[in-house]
């Protein structure tokens, strides 16, 4: 397993929400950390943006991300399946020290530390991570794979890793002390794994978690809730608001009452701080519409709903919230194995809950660790399918021919998309002309020449619905061991 990053991101920036509004990110093309290693001018006058395409220009094709794989592994390694991390260095609770990467100067912490309205408040947090020790560790633990919680500390020089439970500290000690470079009086493994991952945690330590005690890492509430989108009259810091996800304002910004929600109903304020009203009359005609049922009384089953009236100086409903379906990316450890879920769908309409996903990766396949990596369009999964007479059936040639020819199609929607969407945007022309996509684009099309125009749907498991990918897993075996 390998975790690549795009170049220039591995500290950001990262997903902005209020509850209110679209989500909303720096433009890539404002960021001196971003523009400055390509040798562009990063423009302070460009404003913080809502549109997806803007968000991920310069970010890494998937067709760059295997392309500089094979350039550093592919005499060694053959890729066998690739999954999608859309959340690292875009949410919180999403790290990664990297310590051996084959991207050259990769830094070894990856997170939201690029922007102080979002940052990452890592060295006072605890993280389920999934290690893997290095070659050398490994020998010594007889596993290379494991579920661990860790602290991160920054340290002249780089960062120390530190194992936070005592059972597992103390009983790697006297093993890992034969590695010259680990300091057992300081229990610090930064040198003796690869990488550690952190995500969003669903089964931990052999038991499936709650989802009360999951919630608290999921900052976008659509995807644990279904949130009927409604029309909403008033603004918000300056900008017209006409429409909201109903409650994620109060549920974003109260930890309570979303755990609340998740077995009961919960009363919401049709007025949103004197600033946004939803009118009784809208949300009961939305609701209904989407199958929502009316009650007398206080809600007891999902889906149901009342105008709230016992306060008579505010308007108010009491809702029981429906679990919301989502694609999402999961990744779990079981006895030193690896094990890869990309649950796809349509955000919000098919899909699977949350709490199914930690059902399966616990009941199904078994895991004792699993965490959420991503949700949405962002979940993905390529897989080089195999044959049992002959090993893994393409070369890293061949799946990089399919992600090229992939990659120029989705492209060209895009493209096409951006053409109409972003008229009024500073940089002109569609995503494909915009300073920090159009050395990504040349390089695909340049190397389009050298490949046959190739067929990709028998290795697309589930489909990617974004050409663009800030950060992916690739999963590989040495190619004298593939058959």
């Amino acid at each position: 397993m390998f975790i690549s990053v795009t170049p220039g991101f591995e500290h950001g920036p990262g997903i902005k929400r209020d509850g209110i509004t679209s989500p909303r990110m720096r433009d890539p093309h404002s960021i001196a950390f971003v523009c400055q290693p390509r040798q562009l001018s990063h423009n302070n006058d460009l404003s913080d943006t809502i549109d997806p395409y803007i968000q991920r220009a310069g970010t890494w094709t998937l067709y760059q991300h295997l392309k500089e794989f094979c350039k550093r592994n592919g005499d060694k390694w053959r890729i066998v399946g690739v999954q999608s991390c859309g959340d690292l260095t875009m949410n919180p609770w999403h790290v990664a020290y990297i310590r051996k990467s084959y991207i050259p100067g990769q830094v070894k912490f990856c997170g939201l530390l690029g922007d102080d309205e979002i940052y990452e408040p890592f060295e006072n947090r605890i993280y389920r991570c999934i290690v893997k020790w290095s070659a050398e560790a490994a020998a010594l633990l007889k596993r290379r794979y494991e579920a661990l919680d860790l602290t991160f500390h920054e340290v002249p020089g780089g960062y120390s890793v530190i194992i936070k439970d005592v059972h597992h500290r103390d009983g790697y000690a006297g093993r890992l002390s034969k590695i010259k470079s680990y300091d057992a009086n300081v229990h610090d493994i930064s040198s003796c794994i690869d990488f550690a991952l952190a995500g969003k945690p669903v089964v931990e330590s052999g038991e499936e978690l709650s989802l009360a005690n999951a919630i608290d890492r999921f900052q976008d509430i659509r995807h644990i809730f279904n949130l009927p989108t409604v029309k909403a009259h008033g603004a918000y810091q300056g900008q017209p608001v006409d429409s909201i996800n109903f409650g994620e304002y109060q549920l974003f910004h109260n930890l309570n009452e979303r755990r609340a929600a998740l077995s009961s109903s919960v009363i919401i304020d049709l007025c949103i701080k004197d600033y946004i009203k939803v009118e009784w009359e809208e949300l009961k005609s939305k609701l209904l519409e989407r199958h929502f049922k009316p009650v007398l009384d206080s809600p007891t089953r999902r889906g149901q709903f009342r105008r709230y009236t016992d306060d008579i100086r505010k308007d108010k409903v009491e809702i029981f919230f429906p679990h919301n379906v989502y694609p999402f990316g999961v990744l779990g450890a079981h006895n030193d194995e690896l094990v890869c879920l990309a649950s796809g769908g349509l955000s919000g309409r098919v899909g699977n809950t949350l709490e199914g996903i930690g059902r399966i990766m616990y009941d199904f396949f078994g895991c004792d660790d699993a965490v959420v990596l991503d949700e949405g369009f962002d979940t993905f999964q390529i897989i080089n399918p195999y044959n049992e007479k002959g090993g893994f059936v393409y070369s890293n040639e061949q799946i990089l021919s399919k992600i090229a020819f992939f990659t120029r199609a989705m492209i060209a929607k895009e493209h096409a998309t951006t053409l109409e969407t972003t008229k009024s945007y500073h940089f002109k022309g569609g995503m494909c002309e915009w300073p920090l996509n159009k050395p990504l684009i040349d390089e695909i099309n340049e190397d389009l020449k050298k490949y046959n125009d190739d067929d990709y749907d028998d290795i697309l498991s589930v489909r990617p619905h974004r050409s663009q990918m800030r950060s992916v897993i690739i999963f590989a075996v040495e190619n004298q061991r593939q058959e």
